[in-house]
C-alpha cells in the first residue's frame, strides 16, 4: 500500500458536513458533563463537594491512561472499508449512549451511603469514558487524515468547530431546561435528559463513521506496547508547544464551566435562588443558562475572524489574541457585584441590585470571542504538527499523537478540576444531604413530614420522597461564595497565562508547514540531500 493513496486536496462540503457531525458529540457531551455534572453530584446525588477532587482526579487520568493504548490499537488496524478509524468509532456508538445514561443515573434512589454513591460515580465514569474514547481518539486522528492542505485543512477544521460549538450551545441551554437540582424529583429528569441527547451523539457519531471519508490513507503501523513508545511524541518540540496551548485552554474551560452555574447561582444571583427554591411557583429570567450559552454563539461568530487572522498574521497570533481577551475579560469578572436586592413581578424574580443581565450576557458574549481563538488553534494545528511528526521520525501515526495528546490534556484536566472542588469545600460549601425521616424528625420535631411533605428547614428546603428526606442547601457561606469567584475566574487567568508563555515559543507557519509536507512526499529520503533539508526544517522550529 503507497503511504498516500491519493493526493489529499480539496474536501468536498459533503465531506465536510458529515465529519463535521462527530464533533456534536465532542462538543455537546464535554459540555453536559462540564456545566452539569457538579450541580449533579453535589445538589442531587448528594456528594459532598470535597469528594469531588479525588473522584475527577482518578476518572481522568483512567481516561488518559487508556488513550495512548487506543491510539496504537487504532495506528495498528490496516485500512478497509471504514478506515482505520472510523471502524471503531461504528462500533463504540451505541455504548456512548449506554455510558451517558449511567453516569447521570440518581444513584440517591439506591442508597443514602455517601461511599457508595461515590463507588457507583466512579465506576460509570470509568466505563463512560473508555466509550468516550473509543470514539474520540480515533476521531481526532481521522482529523488530521482528510487533508495535507494547510488552508483545506483550517477550512475543515472550521466547519468541524462549528458544528461542535454550535452543539455545545444547545447542551448548555437545553439540558438545564429538563433537568435541574430545583424539581424535586430525585434526579429522574437527568435521566431523561441524558437518554435524549446520548441518542443525539449515537447518531451524529454514525453520520461520520458511515459517510466521511479521509484523504491521507496509511498501512496499519505496529509497535510494542511501552512507555517508551507511549510517550515517543514528546521529543518533537513542536508538539510539546501545541500540547501545552491545548492543555491550557482545556484545563481553563473545565474550569470556569464546571462552576459557571455554582458561580451564579449562589453568588451573582444568589438571592433570586434563594427565592425560586424556596417557592417553586416563582421563576426567574435563566441569566446563567443565557449568558452561558452566548459564550458558544461568540465562539461561533469568531471563527471568521480566527480565520482571516490565522491568513493575514498566524495561527500563533490567533491564539495570543484569544487568550488576552480571555484573560481582560476575566479579570472584569472578578470585580462583579453580587446580588443584593430583588423584586417580584407576579410570579417571576427580578434582580434589583447587583450586576444587571444584559451586561453578565455582554461578559459571557466577550468571553465566548475570546476563548473562541484558543479553542479552534489547537484544532486546526493537531494535523500541521502530525506533519512535522512524519518528517521527524519517519511515519506518521496520528493515533499515537491523538493518544497521548488526549493522556495528558485530560490528566492536565484532573489537576485543574481536583483543585476547585478542594479549595470551595474547604471553604465550607454546603452540598444537598439524604437523611431518613427518622433522623429527620429528630434534627426538626416541630414538622410534620405527614402533613407537610417539603419546606423550609434552616439554610435548607427539605422534600420527603423515596423513603428519605432531601435536604437541598438554599445558600452558601461568604467564605464558600469567595471560593466559588476565585476558582471561577481567577484560576483561568493562571492557566491562559501560562498558555500565552507557550505560544510565544510556537513557530511553525505556514510556509514552513508547506515545505514540511513536500518533503514527506519526497522518496529520496534515504539521500544526504534530504537528510539535510530535514536537519534545515526541523531546526527552524
Amino acid at each position: 500500500m503507497k503511504n498516500k493513496a491519493t493526493a489529499a486536496g480539496k474536501v468536498s462540503l459533503g465531506n465536510k458536513l458529515a465529519f463535521a457531525c462527530a464533533d456534536v458529540f465532542g462538543g455537546g457531551s464535554f459540555n453536559i458533563i462540564n456545566f452539569l455534572f457538579t450541580p449533579f453530584l453535589t445538589l442531587v446525588v448528594g456528594i459532598p463537594m470535597i469528594y469531588l477532587t479525588p473522584i475527577l482526579l482518578f476518572t481522568k487520568i483512567w481516561d488518559g491512561l487508556i488513550d495512548p493504548f487506543i491510539g496504537q490499537v487504532t495506528d495498528g488496524k490496516q485500512p478497509g472499508r471504514f478506515g482505520k478509524r472510523r471502524y471503531f468509532m461504528l462500533i463504540c456508538a451505541p455504548l456512548v449512549l449506554v455510558g451517558l445514561v449511567l453516569l447521570f443515573f440518581p444513584w440517591n434512589l439506591i442508597t443514602n451511603s455517601v461511599a457508595l454513591k461515590c463507588v457507583f460515580v466512579v465506576i460509570v465514569y470509568v466505563l463512560y469514558a473508555t466509550a468516550q474514547s473509543f470514539v474520540l481518539i480515533p476521531y481526532y486522528s481521522h482529523a488530521s487524515e482528510m487533508t495535507d492542505d494547510f488552508n483545506e485543512r483550517n477550512n475543515t477544521n472550521a466547519v468541524r468547530l462549528a458544528f461542535s460549538i454550535a452543539s455545545s450551545t444547545v447542551c448548555v441551554a437545553v439540558p438545564g431546561m429538563i433537568a435541574s437540582p430545583t424539581k424535586g424529583d430525585n434526579g429522574v429528569s437527568y435521566l431523561i435528559m441524558a437518554a435524549i441527547f446520548g441518542g443525539i451523539f449515537m447518531v451524529a457519531i454514525l453520520v461520520t463513521a458511515l459517510f466521511s471519508r479521509e484523504q491521507i490513507v496509511t498501512p496499519a503501523v505496529k509497535v510494542k506496547i511501552s512507555l517508551k513508545e507511549y510517550l515517543r511524541p514528546l521529543k518533537l518540540k513542536t508538539y510539546r508547544q501545541y500540547l501545552g496551548m491545548q492543555m491550557c485552554t482545556s484545563m481553563g474551560m473545565a474550569v470556569m464551566s464546571s462552576f459557571f452555574f455554582t458561580f451564579c447561582d449562589f453568588y451573582l444571583r444568589k438571592l433570586s435562588y434563594y427565592q425560586v427554591t424556596v417557592n417553586q411557583d416563582l421563576s426567574r429570567f435563566p441569566i446563567a443558562t443565557v449568558a452561558a450559552a452566548m459564550m458558544f454563539v461568540a465562539q461561533i461568530i469568531a471563527l471568521p475572524f480566527y480565520l482571516k487572522l490565522i491568513r493575514a498574521r498566524s495561527k500563533r497570533f490567533a491564539y495570543l489574541t484569544g487568550a488576552f481577551i480571555w484573560i481582560a475579560v476575566a479579570i472584569l469578572m472578578l470585580f462583579l457585584p453580587a446580588e443584593t436586592d430583588y423584586a417580584v413581578n407576579g410570579s417571576t424574580v427580578v434582580s434589583t441590585q447587583g450586576t444587571p443581565d444584559w451586561l453578565l450576557i455582554v461578559f459571557g458574549l466577550a468571553l465566548g470571542f475570546g476563548i473562541g481563538g484558543t479553542v479552534f488553534v489547537p484544532h486546526s494545528t493537531f494535523g500541521d504538527v502530525c506533519d512535522v511528526g512524519e518528517l521527524y521520525f519517519g511515519k506518521r501515526t496520528e493515533g499515537a499523537f491523538s493518544g497521548l495528546t488526549n493522556f495528558l490534556n485530560t490528566t492536565a484536566q484532573a489537576v485543574g478540576l481536583a483543585i476547585p472542588p478542594l479549595v470551595i469545600g474547604l471553604a465550607g460549601y454546603t452540598e444537598t444531604q439524604y437523611v431518613t425521616v427518622e433522623e429527620f424528625a429528630a434534627m426538626a420535631p416541630d414538622i410534620d413530614l405527614a402533613a407537610n411533605p417539603t419546606g423550609i428547614f434552616e439554610t435548607f428546603r427539605y422534600t420527603l420522597g423515596n423513603g428519605s428526606v432531601q435536604l437541598l442547601p438554599l445558600e452558601q457561606s461568604e467564605p464558600a461564595q469567595l471560593a466559588i469567584k476565585l476558582c471561577f475566574a481567577a484560576l483561568p487567568i493562571v492557566i491562559m497565562a501560562v498558555g500565552i508563555l507557550i505560544a510565544f515559543r510556537y513557530k511553525l507557519t505556514k510556509d514552513l508547514q508547506r515545505k514540511i509536507v513536500e518533503a514527506n512526499a519526497r522518496h529520496d529520503k534515504d539521500s544526504d540531500d534530504f537528510a539535510a533539508l530535514r536537519t534545515d526544517l526541523l531546526g527552524k522550529l
